[in-house]
């Protein structure tokens, strides 16, 4: 575990943790940024270890569903595409095979 020193409401936080440095301070300014979001006073807060530890958490699990969603999203996609692709590769062989047939019938 290393140790990350982080900035939230212009207070400077010690963080120990396994996650890589530039993405702890991700977090961190995702969280002031949601929390600036709703109030427009200019914030200079100490808040207690245990609730921004909680809300690093939070903030760090949301983050990790929303990328999990955006990949699950991406494939969904893609694979629909696929399905696109093929169903109209089978319509248009079936036309030109249905083709095909009136053309012969009518010899």
């Amino acid at each position: 575990m290393k140790s990350v020193n982080i900035n939230v409401f212009n207070n400077d936080y010690i963080i120990k943790t396994d996650a890589e440095e530039v993405y702890v301070k991700e977090i961190a300014t995702f969280l002031e940024q949601k929390v600036k979001e709703v109030t427009n006073e200019d914030l200079t807060l100490a808040i207690p270890r245990p609730f921004l530890l909680a809300t690093l958490k939070i903030t760090d699990d949301f983050l990790r569903m929303k990328n999990e969603f955006e990949e699950y999203k991406g494939r969904a996609e893609e694979k629909s595409r696929e399905l696109v692709e093929l169903l109209d590769r089978s319509i248009t062989q079936r036309n030109s095979n249905s083709n095909m047939e009136f053309d012969e019938n009518r010899e």
